[in-house]
C-alpha cells in the first residue's frame, strides 16, 4: 500500500512540476527579449500572477515529493518524476501551442527512461563527500553561478545554452544541498551559513537561466534538457564526490 501511495504521489509531483513550468513559460514569453539573462526579467515576472501560481505549484509539488520518498526508494519515485515530462508534452501542446514532433516524444521518453535507470541503480544513501569532492560542488557551483552572465557576455541568450546553464545550475544546488544536509548533520554552523550563500547564489543563476530559455525556446525542448542534466549530472558525479 505504501509502495502505491508513492507513486501516486510520485505522479502528483510529476503533474505539478510540468503544471508550474507550463505556467511559468506563458508568461515568461510575453516579456521583452531585452530583459534575457537580466534580474529585470525576474522583477517583471513576480508581479505576473500566472508566472507566481507556477511558482506556487512548484513550491506545493516539494513536499509531496518529500512525502513519496519517505514512502518508498528513490528507484520507485523516481521514474515517477519523469514522468512529468510526458505531462508536460501534452501542457505544451494544449496550453503553449506548441508543435510536439517525434523528436520531442522520443527525448522525452527516453530521458524518463534513463531517469528510471539512475533511480534503480542509485543507492539507498548518499555517502559522506570527501574534501576533494567538496572542491569539485565549489568549482561546478562557481561555473553554474556565473553561466547565465557569461552566456550573456557572449550574446548567446538563446534556447539551447540557457537550458543547459539552467541544468547545470540546478544540478549545482542538489549537490549542495547534500553539503547543507551534511553541515546540519555535524552541527557545523560555517559550512550551513558558507553551503547555504552558495545555493541560495546558483539557484539564483538557475532561475533566470531557466526563465530566459522558456523565453526564447519552446518549453517541451528546453525542459526536457534542465531536467536531463539536473537528475542525471549529480548521480554521475556521486561516486567520485562521495
Amino acid at each position: 500500500m505504501r509502495v502505491f501511495v508513492a507513486i501516486l504521489l510520485g505522479g502528483l509531483t510529476s503533474t505539478m512540476y510540468a503544471l508550474a513550468t507550463t505556467l511559468q513559460a506563458l508568461e515568461a514569453r510575453r516579456t521583452s527579449a531585452d530583459s534575457a539573462l537580466r534580474a529585470s526579467l525576474i522583477e517583471t515576472l513576480v508581479r505576473r500572477k500566472l508566472w507566481l501560481l507556477g511558482t506556487a505549484c512548484g513550491l506545493i509539488a516539494w513536499p509531496i515529493q518529500a512525502i513519496a520518498l519517505s514512502l518508498a526508494s528513490v528507484a520507485i519515485v523516481q521514474p515517477a518524476l519523469g514522468l512529468g515530462l510526458i505531462v508536460l508534452l501534452f501542457l505544451g501542446v494544449q496550453l503553449l501551442h506548441e508543435r510536439v514532433g517525434p523528436r520531442e516524444i522520443v527525448g522525452a521518453v527516453s530521458i524518463t527512461a534513463a531517469i528510471a535507470a539512475l533511480g534503480w541503480a542509485a543507492p539507498p544513501e548518499t555517502g559522506a563527500f570527501t574534501r576533494g569532492g567538496q572542491i569539485v560542488v565549489v568549482a561546478l557551483i562557481a561555473v553554474a553561478a556565473a553561466g547565465p552572465y557569461l552566456l550573456r557576455a557572449l550574446h548567446r541568450a538563446d534556447g539551447l545554452p540557457t537550458s543547459i546553464a539552467a541544468g547545470l545550475g540546478w544540478a549545482a544546488v542538489g549537490l549542495s544541498t547534500v553539503l547543507i544536509d551534511e553541515s546540519i548533520a555535524q552541527r557545523h554552523a560555517l559550512g550551513l551559513v558558507l553551503w547555504g550563500a552558495a545555493t541560495a547564489a546558483v539557484g539564483w543563476s538557475g532561475l533566470l537561466s531557466e526563465m530566459t530559455a522558456l523565453q526564447t525556446w519552446p518549453a517541451t525542448r528546453a525542459i526536457p534538457v534542465v531536467f536531463g542534466l539536473e537528475m542525471a549530472l549529480p548521480a554521475a558525479l556521486a561516486p567520485f564526490l562521495t
